[in-house]
């Protein structure tokens, strides 16, 4: 049975209704979580020989044994299956037939399955088994974003208070594995120690660079101002290898949608109706930070910057030009000038560099 998001927690949390637990997604880190909530919830320990049997990838041929098997010691058995695949979709099948579909006594479960996987397609064959039968509960496990992520930060920290500008710090430099942020928060806890208040230098000096950044990430940055941000997101994107090229590309194609919503916007159409009709659309966990960029940067700024892109552009082609001490100065320069919000872009100063 497929499970609504809004009703994650409430499956989770509440009575067992189910025989299997497929819990599958891109947050392996929260796959995880859940699943080890699962099998204490079911088991009482995750560690208890008796009461739980992990099968690892090369065990898989064990499930219907282990899944059928009886509790020696009492109670029930969890049975913990991990790099879950469609291999498991046929044994999945015999062992829910052995049970009545109308059915479901949660007190009659001898085992009860939970299984692991990676994202799984919307044409796997596990997961459309698993969407399907009233004995098997689908959990999806996205990534962690907007709200679902501010409830999850705010569950690690605890009592401890958090300054707001730190906490808007925080969200954007962590990243949305849930596993990931866990270790974040709990290097940010260690370093606070007693303090009951975590400033935005807390998170600063204690947070390290969790995230992933892409191009894009270091763009929306530069353009909102937000300097740190966006020379973390840099040096992090520079260490996974980034192409400069890419980054002023991604910059370019950037202020060109900026300067078909401004002008849009400059003919009396509201903000938001004008992002929406960007083709493609912008997405939509972008649209606040385009919505920002957008009050900033006006028509004549974004000529000109254009044109300051593109020679951007022309110098990153040349082999004699240190191009990614070029590109930090401009992005850092170009977010400086965002969060000051001048009138006037000065060319001296983003290519003082060269």
């Amino acid at each position: 049975m497929k499970i609504d998001t809004r009703n994650l927690i409430g499956t989770l949390q509440g009575p067992i209704k189910f025989r299997v637990f497929l819990l599958y997604g891109e947050n392996t880190g929260l796959v995880r979580e859940r699943a080890a909530f699962m099998v204490r919830k079911v088991a009482g320990r995750l560690d208890d020989p008796f009461l739980v049997c992990v099968l690892d990838k090369d065990e898989h041929f064990r499930l219907l044994e282990e899944a059928t098997a009886l509790s020696l010691m009492g109670g029930q058995r969890a049975v913990w299956v991990r790099e879950g695949g469609d291999t498991l979709t046929k044994p999945l099948e015999e062992f829910c037939a052995l049970y009545p579909k109308n059915a479901i006594d949660p007190a009659t479960f001898d085992s009860v399955v939970i299984i692991e996987a990676s994202n799984l397609s919307p044409r796997s064959s596990l997961r459309i088994l698993a969407e399907k039968h009233p004995l098997i509960a689908s959990v999806p496990c996205y990534a962690e974003t907007g709200r679902s992520l501010e409830e999850t930060i705010r569950y690690l920290l605890g009592k401890k208070h958090i300054a707001s500008e730190a906490f808007r710090y925080l969200l954007s430099v962590l990243g949305t594995d849930r596993a990931l942020i866990r270790n974040e928060i709990e290097k940010l806890l260690l370093y606070v120690g007693q303090e009951n208040t975590i400033t935005l230098d807390d998170v600063q000096q204690a947070i390290g660079d969790g995230g992933e950044y892409s191009p894009e990430d270091i763009v929306y940055a530069a353009m909102c101002g937000q300097i740190v941000v966006a020379d973390r997101a840099f040096d992090r994107a520079m260490k996974e290898g980034m192409a400069m090229i890419a980054l002023v590309r991604s910059l370019l194609y950037f202020v060109d949608r900026l300067l078909q919503a401004r002008f849009m916007v400059e003919n009396s159409i509201p903000a938001k109706t004008a992002i929406s009709k960007l083709n493609p659309p912008v997405f939509f966990k972008r649209t606040e930070s385009f919505l920002k960029a957008l009050d900033i940067w006006h028509v004549n700024r974004l000529f000109a910057l254009l044109r300051y892109v593109q020679k951007l552009e022309q110098l990153c082609k040349q082999t004699a030009v240190p191009v990614e001490l070029l590109c930090q100065h401009f992005i850092l320069t170009l977010a400086q000038h965002a969060k000051d919000k001048k009138k006037l872009l000065n060319e001296s100063k983003l290519f003082s560099n060269l």
